[in-house]
């Protein structure tokens, strides 16, 4: 900028003058051409160098002098003998330009403006005298009008002075003029570039200071607002999680009992229940076993000194008919205990509501369902009415004063169930039986059916013996049974308790075949049904959940007799024939004998 300003000023000074000074020829010393000499350089840029040379006359003392006082610097022609366009003759001296013009055109100016001169056969030597002026950076511009060049048909018109033209002059005014007002316009937009410059570098800082202000107000208002927000989520939320309590709690409170269990679950407790008590009495009638002869003199003995303990056994077979024809084939002592301790808990526990000893309330429940069932409107419906017995008797079951009476009815039940195998258990052993009847049989049998009592699913166990009388007392085998052998698990005793299915027979026997070869022994475990309760009233048919167990003979009735007369007899059967040959033996000779009148 202080550059512009610079040119502006000197172009101001030149631009107010009328015209360069014309200083007086005057006569100048010989001895001061040297010096004047020297100072007379021509500075030339580098792109002046391909400008072909210009040769001077010896600086006489009048050029000398009129360039010391008008800053203007003479330029002789060349000689004739040393001329340079094709042996044309120079058309007298130059006209002398000021000395920064000089510079500045031949060194700012593009080589299109630049004054181009015929190049000459030969070069021109220069003379002892050079050009020098002040050199005026005016920028490249393309539109600045370049100095007209001289051409061979100039002539000078020497009518402004001595070696001064006048149209050289009227152009180099408004060559000036026209720089100036440029100067004046370059000066003016750079004065504006600046300001813009200043005004942007402002504006980028107030940008920054509001930014980084905004960002830290910003900041500090998010923080107090996020944390606003989240006191007010937090009251939110513990306001909805109370809400949700009360809620979860007035559906629980609305929405019925319900236990449900799955057939699968069911009878896998069941199936352990079983497991258990087979373990439990293979290990009970080992001792006896073992050494059979030795067994059933034991127990003939024990038969003697406690006949009460033999008649409770022989009471609980006569009771099942079934379990006398089983006595009959051997190796099946094991299983007729089994079958006792069954059909035990079935009739004590699982087909009597509550163990039978809260009958009160079992009869206000009844009487409830049945009110529910027909007086209630509007009406319930079966569903609904199984559902609120569930939730009844898990009440009953849950309360403190029955859990008593359950360990009281417990014992009662084990020290019953165990009173009839004591025939078959010595003296030293009682504690022991009493303790492992009720924690291997009752205990199991009193969970399982407690669990099927609130179950919203109906779970009932059912046995069927399939036996009949015949006329003459004889125990027959029922016609039913071979109408259901495929929903019976049938084990025949001719073939160590191997399971037989009749439904995968190929081909399948006849009914002529079974009533040959088949013989009902005894029934070992009930059957397991589900029944669902759907609803409006909708019952669906009963679900086999476990198969009926059934011992049977399957052969030949050869093979079956073979296997009577080959085998021991049971302790039950000894048992049995013990008492009728001890009683024939007393009787004597006075069993025919009778009183008379």
């Amino acid at each position: 900028m202080e550059e512009f300003q610079l040119l502006h000023s000197t172009l101001v000074q030149h631009h107010e003058d009328q015209g360069p000074p014309v200083p007086a020829k005057t006569p100048l010393d010989i001895d001061a051409a040297p010096t004047a000499h020297q100072d007379m350089r021509f500075d030339c840029i580098p792109s002046l160098e391909n400008e072909p040379p210009i040769s001077t006359e010896p600086d006489s003392p009048s050029a000398l002098s009129e360039s010391d006082m008008m800053g203007f610097t003479k330029i002789e022609p060349p000689s004739p003998g040393q001329s340079g366009n094709c042996g044309m003759p120079s058309r007298g001296p130059r006209q002398p330009l000021p000395r920064g013009l000089v510079a500045t055109r031949f060194q700012n100016h593009p080589t299109s403006h630049r004054l181009q001169h015929p190049q000459p056969a030969a070069p021109i030597p220069a003379s002892n005298g050079s050009v020098e002026g002040d050199l005026i950076d005016l920028g490249a511009d393309p539109d600045v009008s370049s100095l007209p060049r001289e051409t061979p048909g100039h002539d000078p018109v020497n009518g402004a002075g001595p070696g001064v033209e006048p149209n050289w002059d009227l152009l180099l005014r408004r060559e000036i003029n026209a720089l100036h007002h440029r100067l004046k316009s370059t000066m003016a937009r750079a004065e504006i570039a600046e300001e813009k410059a200043e005004r942007a570098q402002r504006r980028i800082g107030e940008i920054k200071s509001s930014m980084s202000s905004t960002a830290v107000s910003g900041a500090s208002t998010d923080a107090g607002s996020l944390a606003l927000s989240l006191e007010e989520m937090r009251a939110e939320n513990s306001s909805l999680k109370e809400q949700l309590r009360d809620a979860e709690s007035h559906i629980f409170s609305l929405q019925p009992y319900r236990k449900e269990f799955t057939p699968e679950e069911i009878g896998r407790e069941y199936d352990d229940l079983i497991e258990g008590i087979t373990d439990w009495v293979s290990r009970f009638m080992d001792p006896l076993l073992d050494d059979h002869d030795r067994g059933i003199e034991d127990v003939l003995t024990q038969a003697r000194r406690k006949p009460s303990d033999a008649l409770k056994l022989k009471r609980t077979v006569n009771i099942y008919p079934d379990l006398l024809t089983a006595s009959t084939f051997p190796e099946t002592d094991e299983d007729i205990v089994v079958a006792i301790i069954m059909r035990f808990l079935n009739e004590n526990i699982f087909q009597t509501v509550l163990y039978g000893s809260l009958a009160n309330c079992v009869e206000v429940i009844s009487s409830v369902e049945t009110l529910l069932q027909n007086h209630v409107e509007p009406k319930r419906d079966l569903f609904a009415i199984r559902t609120w017995t569930a939730e009844a008797y898990n009440a009953i079951l849950s309360s403190r004063e029955f859990g008593l009476l359950r360990e009281k009815k417990t014992r009662e039940l084990a020290n019953e169930l165990a009173g009839i195998f004591k025939i078959y258990c010595r003296k030293d052993k009682l504690e022991w039986l009493f303790r492992n009847m009720a924690e291997r049989c009752v205990e199991p049998a009193t969970r399982l059916y407690e669990k099927i009592l609130v179950s919203t699913d109906h779970f009932y166990f059912d046995i069927n013996p399939y036996v009949m009388c015949g006329p003459h007392g004889e125990i027959l085998t029922s016609p039913d049974f071979f109408d259901g052998l495929r929903d019976l698990d049938c084990r025949n005793v001719l073939q160590n308790r191997r399971a037989v299915n009749v439904a995968k027979m190929d081909p399948a026997p006849a009914r002529a075949e079974l009533d040959l070869h088949m013989l009902n022994v005894c029934a070992l475990h009930p059957a397991l049904y589900m029944r669902r309760i759907g609803r409006n009233d909708s019952i669906k048919e009963p679900q086999l959940v476990r198969r009926q167990q059934m011992l049977v003979a399957w052969g030949p009735q050869d093979r079956r007799a073979e296997f009577r007369q080959g085998g021991h007899r049971t302790l039950l059967y000894s048992l049995y024939c013990d008492r009728s040959d001890r009683e024939r033996q007393e009787a004597g000779g006075w069993a025919n004998f009778r009183w008379g009148s």
